[in-house]
């Protein structure tokens, strides 16, 4: 049997320290104020102004706290739309979505970072799950994962509608330990493939947000600019 390092408690200690909540900063904006700058929402029937990016606690588009992604930054993409026609009111609606997402292997898991925002119809909603340091995904931390966040309930024409964006991560120790980006596209996928077999969540195709973006400075990496809709059935 092979011996672990003496280093690997510190490593751990590391790691933990590294995938941690962030601290809260001082002196957050008032999310009442969120205005989205010209280009940054898509207007859809029966939705309306669908903001394109995950906020961050400072109101700012999400950049993977920031780690670039092959030398340029990394723009964090709503990607999933859900339209609840059944719910009678939020509460109903945020407790529907969450048992989906149960249901669908995506469980609140901790030691992710929190305190994200989403944007749709001149409303902010702040994240679900509303945990510190949580986040919905289909595995632990310390290994690859899909995870990501809802935002929501908004009431729209079409129901209670929850936006998400959600993503594959990797885990690494070292030099420096984080959770690197590895896909969007499966991410996405992935969940709207167990939603769609699990629970009330049916596939209704796509809604193109137009929201790819690849410049010499900024990328969305293989997102293909749109976001998988589901709608719950009676």
């Amino acid at each position: 049997m092979n011996r672990l390092p003496r280093a690997a408690p510190l490593l751990l200690v590391a790691g933990l320290s590294a995938c941690a909540p962030a601290t809260q900063p001082a002196n957050l904006p008032d999310p009442a104020t969120y205005r989205p700058a010209p280009g940054e929402t898509r207007l859809i029937e029966g939705l309306g102004e669908v903001g394109l990016w995950m906020l961050t606690k400072e109101l700012k588009n999400a950049t993977w706290l920031g780690e670039p992604y092959q030398g340029r930054v990394l723009r964090e993409p709503i990607n999933i739309i859900l339209i609840d026609p059944v719910a009678g009111n939020a509460a109903q609606a945020a407790e529907r979505m969450e048992r989906a997402m149960n249901q669908a292997g995506h469980g609140p898991k901790n030691m992710h970072s929190d305190g994200y925002y989403g944007y749709l119809g001149g409303q902010i909603a702040r994240q679900y799950p509303k945990g510190k340091g949580e986040a919905f995904s289909d595995g632990p931390w310390y290994a690859s994962n899909n995870h990501g966040r809802m935002f929501g309930p908004f009431q729209t024409a079409r129901g209670w509608v929850f936006t998400g964006a959600f993503s594959r991560e990797d885990f690494r120790l070292l030099p420096r330990p984080g959770h690197p980006y590895n896909s969007f596209e499966v991410g996405r996928e992935d969940l709207a493939t167990q939603l769609n077999a699990r629970t009330v969540f049916k596939r209704a195709g796509y809604l193109d947000l137009g929201s790819k973006i690849d410049t010499a400075s900024e990328t969305t990496a293989d997102h293909d600019g749109r976001a998988a809709l589901l709608i719950a059935a009676p």
